[in-house]
């Protein structure tokens, strides 16, 4: 008889068991996916600052090319335009 009261335990103690570890699986899938996308954009934001950041050095450099041969004395023409 105690068997038979044991084996009902387990099966309702294993009952509860899956549906608390289905529980466990969606809260883990959820909290996953935001933090995916915390990282996502954390990368997004990092590319397009770095996009920025290269796109300054090469505005720097034209500028002070320019300004260089602006004080050399030499005009910069692209097509009949001059730049300087």
């Amino acid at each position: 008889m105690s068997s038979i009261v044991q084996s009902v335990s387990d099966l309702v103690k294993s009952f509860f068991e899956v549906i608390y570890s289905l529980f466990a699986t969606a809260v883990n899938v959820v909290v996953n996916f935001f933090q995916s996308l915390v990282d996502l954009a954390g990368g997004l934001v990092q590319f397009i600052f770095s996009n920025i950041l290269i796109l300054g050095v090469i505005a720097a450099a034209v500028f002070g090319f320019l300004q260089y041969q602006r004080s050399q004395g030499n005009t910069v023409k692209v097509g009949n335009k001059k730049l300087n």
